[in-house]
């Protein structure tokens, strides 16, 4: 707890970044930026132990095997989930587990997995989902199965590969489980505005802030919807301190920065 522009006190909550080795190095850099949690989403590689652009290219090439079936996805989610939950056992205070769901399973496979997998292991939340342009359908019983067990948040990646149509569809989604907290990642990507558009109208939709291309885009989503901008660093990918300064240079009102950086996403996690 701090105070970011010397007036409230304000909880940081980074909403979202993946496991990263060794933990000790994050957790020390949340304790210098002031980051009180982080909501912590498994990986299958780490490109953070990566120091030149040949090993960054082997790293992304195992995921390139995992994701094209050359390489086992059931191992590589199981070692990943482990993972994250040594991690979040390790530092409970200052970690929020989010896990990981195939998808493409049948309704009663998909309730038994989280029930087990998500559920069973205390974990917050769902996600990432990375989807394939055309698939979002296939969450379906992702979200059915949400609903049943207390309506744990979803978080979707929105970037590239998805298109419009694919976060439309969404947010249809997200329309028709109202009581399912849904998060779409990156701010939509490309499609930011279409994104802040249908975040407006749908009560349970929610913008992830990491990974912006513009800040001029980040200064618009969280002037225009602060009541639904959540921090996020996606870290290895992104840097904690980078982040954090971008957003307190571009918040500019204790009110902003108080839902944006913190409130908002623990009331998505009490709700």
């Amino acid at each position: 707890m701090k105070r970011l522009f010397g007036k409230g006190i304000l909880m940081i909550i980074d909403g979202h970044s993946h496991v990263t080795l060794p933990l000790e190095q994050h957790i020390e850099e949340m304790d210098r930026c002031g980051v009180d949690r982080t909501v912590l989403f498994s990986t299958s590689i780490h490109p953070e132990t990566a120091t030149t652009v040949e090993e960054i290219r082997n790293e992304m090439a195992e995921l390139g095997k995992i994701l094209s079936g050359q390489k086992s996805q059931t191992e590589a989610r199981t070692r990943a989930l482990q993972e994250l939950l040594q991690a979040v056992r390790s530092y409970p205070d200052r970690y929020i587990g989010f896990g990981n769901v195939p998808i493409g399973m049948t309704q009663e496979e998909t309730d038994r997995y989280i029930e087990k997998n998500i559920v069973g292991n205390g974990l917050a939340g769902m996600g990432e989902f990375t989807l394939a342009s055309g698939s979002v359908a296939k969450l379906t019983p992702i979200f059915r199965s949400s609903t049943g067990f207390g309506s744990l948040p979803i978080w979707i990646h929105a970037f590239h590969p998805l298109h419009l149509k694919d976060i439309q569809d969404i947010a249809e989604l997200a329309a028709r489980h109202p009581s399912v907290p849904v998060i779409i990642g990156h701010l939509g990507g490309f499609f930011w505005m279409e994104t802040l558009d249908l975040v407006k109208t749908i009560p349970n939709l929610y913008l992830d802030t990491s990974a912006y291309y513009s800040t001029l885009v980040l200064k618009i989503a969280i002037h225009e919807l602060p009541e639904k901008c959540l921090f996020g660093v996606d870290r290895p990918y992104g840097d904690l301190e980078l982040a954090l300064e971008a957003f307190r240079k571009l918040c500019g009102d204790e009110a902003i920065a108080r839902a944006v950086m913190g409130e908002n996403m623990l009331g998505i996690l009490n709700r």
